[in-house]
């Protein structure tokens, strides 16, 4: 079975993403930082006849990431679309001419490390990546 995976899954287009692409037969592993939340929506989903389950990560931790997507994988079957569109953080949004060198550890974990992490963990399917930008990467 396909999966998708949603990393910074949440109430909203989280939600409507997963939905529509459970409709088309997807498994949908729903990803993000509060296990309370994406086990609530995994429970929603189940119970609109939708394949889903909820795992912990922080897009910052590559470690929390990596283990995340395995245990989709292994549970689900293999990842070949992903979205990546969890909320960053308030503190990341500062004027430019406020910002020095080392604010920018935070976004720049949650901007480029998260997405190359999860690139490297799910490559060796037939990747479709989804943003909320609307990016769309094949390999």
């Amino acid at each position: 079975m396909t999966t998708l995976a949603i990393i910074g899954a949440g109430p909203g287009l989280g939600a409507a993403v997963a939905r529509r692409f459970g409709q088309e037969g997807f498994s949908v592993a729903l990803i993000a930082r509060n296990r309370t939340r994406v086990d609530e929506l995994a429970a929603t989903l189940t119970a609109e006849g939708i394949t889903a389950a909820g795992f912990t990560a922080n897009v910052r931790d590559q470690d929390s990431l990596r283990t995340a997507l395995e245990q989709a994988s292994e549970q689900l079957g293999p990842i070949e679309v992903v979205q990546y569109s969890p909320l960053p953080a308030k503190e990341f949004m500062r004027p430019v001419l406020e910002t020095v060198a080392a604010d920018l550890v935070g976004p720049v974990e949650f901007s480029i490390y998260g997405p190359v992490t999860v690139a490297h963990q799910v490559h060796g399917s037939a990747l479709h990546w989804l943003r909320s930008a609307g990016l769309r990467v094949e390999p």
